[in-house]
């Protein structure tokens, strides 16, 4: 039993009140043992990719103007012995690499799923929604599990910090291509505030937990030159593998940025490059969220 981060009973045998979340580590493919165990407590440990969330699952390709059907793994740490039944929501966004509050227009599916207590863990049957044909070559998944007795804090989905949330924001690209990914930076706070945005490749101690489809290993490539441009074209911040700027966003803004980046080296086949968009709140250490960028070897 996980230790609480809710001011619930530490213990959490006596507390038959669902204790949800998103099952969103490890990766399938690892051998058990060998990576950290999502039990519900939030923040996600450093090792883990919180922006390439395990537990969802996309059945069908990604294709604008087309339907997208996608399955979300719940798990349960209450205690007691009865199952609960919970309320599962799918979202889709544009790329952000921040929390945001998911807009209802962008919301794509609603099931309830019974998990079983004591760590049980259930897979949703598949949500189906159409994504709009103007959405871009990308998107980002946000799913959220409820109970009446379990509920988040908010409405910002914040998959580092809460337990209910959970993203899946991964570009897949060829090695050579451009690199250029638009994206959202994201205030959800009602208040101003001050953010780090960074770019630049996925370090070693994650790789473990990115992972792409027909399972390619990761490798390290350097970056060439990365740029960072606001919504005027404006140049923002470059370097040479990295790159970051602060900013300063408004009470709810997404102000829309551009990030160009891709591997100096080649990618040898059946590898992948990772990289990630990376944004923190000034002085804090803990991410509020991220994008996964993987240039694939050809």
């Amino acid at each position: 039993m996980p230790a609480r981060n809710d001011g619930r009973d530490p213990e959490g045998t006596t507390d038959d009140r669902p204790y949800l979340f998103v099952h969103s580590y490890p990766p399938p493919v690892l051998p058990a043992g060998s990576y950290p165990v999502d039990n519900g407590t939030r923040p996600v440990p450093p090792a883990v990719c919180w922006y390439l969330c395990s537990g969802i699952q996309p059945l069908t390709a990604f294709q604008p103007g087309e339907d997208l059907t996608v399955q979300v793994t719940v798990g349960n740490w209450q205690g007691g012995n009865s199952e609960s039944i919970a309320y599962l929501g799918l979202w889709w966004s544009p790329p952000v690499s921040g929390p945001l509050v998911p807009d209802a227009d962008k919301f794509l599916g609603l099931t309830t799923v019974v998990v079983p207590p004591h760590g049980g863990q259930v897979v949703s049957d598949p949500l189906t929604g159409r994504i709009p044909a103007d959405a871009g070559d990308h998107v980002c998944l946000l799913a959220k599990v409820w109970h009446p007795l379990d509920l988040p804090g908010t409405d910002i989905a914040d998959p580092v910090n809460d337990r209910h949330w959970a993203q899946h924001n991964l570009v897949v690209l060829p090695s050579g291509s451009a690199g250029t990914l638009p994206f959202l930076a994201s205030n959800p706070l009602a208040e101003e505030a001050g953010y780090l945005v960074g770019v630049g490749p996925v370090p070693p101690t994650r790789w473990a937990g990115f992972r792409l489809d027909g399972d390619p290993q990761p490798v390290a490539v350097e970056a060439g030159p990365v740029v960072l441009t606001g919504p005027d074209g404006q140049e923002l911040a470059r370097g040479e593998g990295e790159a970051s700027c602060a900013l300063t966003l408004g009470a709810g803004e997404r102000r829309p940025l551009e990030v160009a980046v891709e591997p100096a080296g080649a990618v040898p086949a059946g590898a992948f490059a990772p990289f990630e968009v990376v944004q923190y709140r000034l002085g804090e250490e803990v991410p509020v969220g991220g994008i996964g960028i993987a240039f694939t070897g050809g």
